[in-house]
């Protein structure tokens, strides 16, 4: 039998729950619709009064069936309106499995007592077979609570046969019948169906689990620079794309950086194209710890350019990618070039826009591109900020660093 990891039994036992409030709540509405069909054929064709002498019964009168099958009805009707709530997760976690197990097992309870009724009536435990397979099949429960309960509603069974009948009659009328063989089968197929259902639901729930790690692992690869370890250019336009329409619709500020290194194809003649690949990797790795909130798009935009994308409401926001040329800085990596800085630097462009939604995000982008430039035509190692305006209202607002 699988077994479910002890790291993964919290997630499973969720998704148990979630299973199993699906299930109770399409069998709410079963429960509903069959005790108004059985309600309306014992009011309008009683089966009370029936001589049952030659099965070695008694009749019960209809009134016990009618009462029992509306008690039943307006249990249904509780437990539909429990579990629709339960499906919204107004009702989750210990408080949605109490819910399971009470409906289970009084539904189960109310099947014994229509056994009783038949085993005074005329022998019968439908009633009883009913709730057997309702225990073992419905719900995902764990095997030996399944057993438990198939074990327990076994005894009341015949303990109701043994006290309600005449053991003379009783033992004419059951044990010298198919009824007992019939019942060892039932509960024999149901206990084996309970713990192959239970089973079969671990060994889905594992390769699930296993398949959502895959797709996850494949996922961050397809979404990843594979050298630096920041999302690459295609996770950026699809990253970059949602903060935009989000901030077209909140109307908040964003601000676009694109960050060069400066004199790279110098750093690689010098030292080499391995040590170039470290350089990147310490940039990157600079940029993500200057850009750590959850909002932060970082990403390699192609050879020595990173591009950074983040929300800019206040002024503190907007001297971000400058703090980042200068944690750069402060790492002090050695230039092959020390005309501009003795240490590995970048130029900064920042392009500070409002999103519309008649405003494509090429134009912030363009407009930081020409901000880096900006930055590199005053002598690299610098900070430029614009603030995006439409071509109607041109304004200048570049802002440099020193």
């Amino acid at each position: 039998m699988h077994r479910v990891p002890l790291e993964l039994r919290e997630q499973f036992e969720e998704r148990r729950t979630e299973t199993n409030v699906n299930r109770m709540y399409v069998f709410a509405i079963y429960v509903v619709v069959l005790q108004i069909v059985l309600n309306l054929l014992n009011i309008l064709k009683p089966t009370g009064g029936q001589n049952f002498d030659a099965a070695g019964g008694q009749p019960v009168d209809i009134k016990y069936y009618v009462t029992l099958s509306l008690a039943t009805l307006l249990m249904g009707l509780l437990f539909w309106f429990l579990f629709a709530r339960a499906r919204k997760k107004l009702i989750s976690g210990r408080g949605a499995r109490i819910l399971v197990n009470a409906f289970l097992y009084l539904y189960c309870a109310i099947q014994l007592v229509f056994c009783t009724f038949n085993i005074l009536s005329g022998g019968g435990v439908n009633s009883y077979i009913i709730a057997v397979l309702i225990l073992s099949m419905i719900p995902v429960i764990k095997p030996m609570q399944s057993l438990i309960g198939i074990g327990i509603s076994f005894v009341y069974v015949c303990a109701a046969m043994y006290f309600a009948r005449d053991i003379s009659q009783t033992w004419n009328s059951i044990v010298l019948t198919d009824t007992w063989t019939n019942l060892i089968i039932i509960i024999g197929l149901s206990a084996c169906g309970s713990v192959f259902l239970y089973d079969m639901y671990v060994s889905n729930f594992l390769q699930s689990v296993k398949l959502e790690k895959s797709n996850k692992e494949l996922l961050i690869i397809a979404n990843t620079d594979q050298m630096t370890g920041v999302a690459n250019r295609r996770a950026f336009i699809r990253s970059f794309d949602d903060m935009w329409q989000q901030s077209v619709k909140d109307g908040r500020r964003i601000a676009v950086a694109i960050a060069d290194i400066d004199f790279f194809k110098s750093y690689n003649d010098a030292f080499g194209h391995l040590e170039g690949d470290k350089c990147l990797m310490r940039v990157a790795d600079c940029l993500q710890r200057s850009f750590r909130r959850a909002s932060d798009i970082v990403s390699r935009y192609g050879g020595e350019e990173f591009l950074v994308v983040f929300e800019a409401e206040s002024e503190e926001d907007c001297v971000l990618p400058d703090r980042a040329r200068e944690n750069l800085q402060a790492m002090r990596i050695p230039n092959a070039r020390t005309d501009v800085s003795p240490y590995v630097s970048i130029s900064v462009g920042v392009c500070l826009v409002r999103p519309t939604a008649d405003t494509p995000t090429s134009e912030a982008l363009r407009t930081a591109d020409e901000a880096l430039y900006e930055s590199k035509r005053g002598g690299r190692n610098k900070t430029t900020v614009r603030e995006y305006a439409r071509p109607d209202d041109l304004r200048d607002t570049t802002v440099p660093y020193a």
